[in-house]
């Protein structure tokens, strides 16, 4: 099945659901806190809680199926990775999260796509959709929050898919705080019958070291002789680097040069007469 990248980038502090009796997830405790199913409470604070939704925080969402730019379409059956990315302005030390894709609308949202829980984090079934959430406090990494989840887009006729997500940022001390602030975001995805090219999967490509914090290494191998023209785009899809990397056949290895780009996600497209691949990679 051909893999395309869903940066799902959230810059900022939104949520942690570390109540000290939900950390292993809200709704394994029955709670849906992400605003879908018509669902208004989408903070973590309230009564003896965390401390709320925060003014201090952003939330940005990217679509990196098509180069770094932000597009809000899927193709049934396409493999995403949907990439869910925070910051706190207090660099608090863990964070936890609850997201869902859903079709429809308000109360009569249902399940669409299917997604595989990464590590630290599990599938609990609520309301009849499978929320993506935490298992266990998660820590933050150089100030980033940042979690990877495989998504496979619904069949065709699904037609618009929300994505909700609520994350919270926490002190880490398993209690509840007021200093423990939240926030939370959606996108909706349109269905897509055509889409942009792939390069041949005969063609290797790899970035590495990833996570990055000076420089990367763009890796191709059996590309068959030609140019290929790679465009780097920040998390706003601004083209902020490109490069030529002439190919012969052999592996080839090219080095890009990081060390002045402030630190998040960014897309490598590798592109060739119109068929291209984007390789996520993360600046530290």
């Amino acid at each position: 099945m051909i893999k395309k990248i869903l940066l799902f980038s959230f810059t900022s502090v939104i949520g942690y659901f570390a109540l000290s009796s939900y950390t292993s997830g809200p709704a394994r405790n029955g709670l849906n806190r992400t605003g879908c199913k018509g669902n208004t409470n989408t903070s973590c604070g309230g009564g003896g809680c965390h401390g709320g939704t925060s003014a201090n925080t952003t939330v940005s969402i990217i679509v990196d199926s098509a180069g770094g730019v932000a597009v809000t379409n899927y193709k049934p059956g396409i493999t995403y990775t949907v990439v869910i990315q925070g910051s706190n302005t207090s660099s608090l030390p863990k964070f936890g999260f609850q997201f869902a894709s859903v079709s429809g609308t308000g109360a009569a949202q249902v399940q669409a796509g299917t997604s595989t829980a990464p590590v630290h984090c599990r599938i609990s079934l609520l309301s009849g959709i499978n929320f993506v959430e935490q298992s266990t406090q998660i820590a933050a990494v150089s100030g980033l929050y940042t979690v990877s989840i495989p998504w496979t887009a619904p069949a065709t006729g699904t037609g618009t898919v929300t994505m909700y997500c609520t994350l919270n940022a926490v002190d880490g001390t398993g209690n509840q705080n007021s200093t423990d602030v939240s926030n939370f975001t959606s996108t909706t995805l349109s269905e897509l019958t055509t889409g942009v090219a792939e390069l041949t999967q005969d063609i290797a490509t790899k970035v590495y070291p990833n996570p990055a914090t000076s420089q990367f290494t763009i890796k191709m191998d059996n590309a068959g002789t030609g140019i290929y023209n790679v465009n780097i785009y920040d998390i706003s899809g601004r083209i902020i680097a490109t490069q030529n990397i002439r190919t012969n056949g052999t592996t080839v290895e090219t080095v890009i040069n990081c060390s002045n780009w402030p630190k998040g996600y960014y897309g490598v497209q590798i592109a060739q007469n119109g068929a291209q691949r984007v390789l996520p990679v993360v600046k530290l």
